[in-house]
């Protein structure tokens, strides 16, 4: 009993402490205030457009492209343009809240903040890119016998380590012949990169399908330890509830474009799945 008072004891003055530390954004009060602030008002701009989109409840089987009241044609766009301006202010004034009262401390903040803002876009889009994907390809799963995908296991980690060859090859000769390609180089490599992207997500043999599930499994791991590393690095720089709110405005940008935009803009060039 007497041994364990001690620990007991700084348990109970640290969880306090943490969880005050926690809820006022400490070393960014003003930030996360800012952060906050900009949350609940994005959450109730998007829930309006939400409403006025009229598909909170029923979505069609098939996008439609709506008319609003003052004409426009595209007014999901515009909702999601209006949305994203908000979300980089927010980026910028919770960035340039707490950097001290000089505007070059508040500029250096802001800079970063919007920074932060871009980049988070980018690792939106590319979770929803990457959420597509994984539509297709359980599409394509869907209709191959789990029999047939097994057999074709070992023939897809054949044709992965030629895959990995070719491109070890190519970069030992790419390493060779510098000299001679000059600047043709690096834009051939990647031509011949996106050929093989492009004839591996296309082809129709039961070996593909497994390949690209190996390699679909593979970039998903990648993706998500970068993105928690990424919260995890900006938390222990910044505050995490600073953190944790930047992210819920960002999510809700990329919820609302996969949502409403993203379908709309591809509709004339959706592509089959079938498989």
């Amino acid at each position: 009993m007497t041994g364990s008072a001690p620990g007991h004891t700084i348990a109970t003055i640290g969880l306090p402490s943490l969880l005050k530390g926690l809820l006022n954004g400490v070393p960014f009060p003003r930030g996360t205030l800012c952060a906050f602030v900009g949350l609940a008002l994005i959450s109730l701009y998007y829930r309006n457009a939400w409403r006025q989109l009229g598909k909170a409840v029923e979505p069609p089987s098939e996008p439609v492209r709506l008319e609003s009241p003052d004409g426009q044609s595209w007014p999901e766009l515009r909702y999601l343009q209006i949305g994203a301006a908000l979300s980089v202010a927010v980026f910028v004034l919770a960035g340039a809240a707490d950097l001290g009262k000089e505007w070059l401390d508040q500029l250096r903040g802001a800079i970063l903040g919007f920074c932060g803002a871009i980049a988070v876009g980018i690792l939106g889009f590319g979770f929803v890119c990457l959420m597509n994907l994984w539509k297709e390809l359980i599409l394509q799963l869907r209709k191959a016998s789990v029999g047939s995908l097994l057999v074709s296991i070992p023939l897809a980690i054949l044709w992965l380590a030629m895959g990995f060859g070719v491109l070890i090859g190519m970069g030992m000769v790419a390493d060779r012949s510098a000299h001679y390609l000059g600047a043709l180089l690096r834009p051939l490599l990647w031509v011949v990169i996106t050929l093989l992207f492009w004839g591996l997500w296309r082809g129709r043999s039961r070996a593909l399908l497994v390949l690209r599930l190996i390699l679909m499994l593979s970039f998903s791991a990648v993706i998500l330890a970068a993105a928690v590393f990424m919260c995890w690095w900006v938390s222990s720089q910044t505050a995490p509830l600073l953190v944790l709110f930047l992210v819920l405005v960002a999510s809700l940008n990329v919820a609302f474009y996969s949502r409403f935009v993203r379908d709309t803009a591809l509709i004339d060039n959706l592509v089959d799945t079938r498989f």
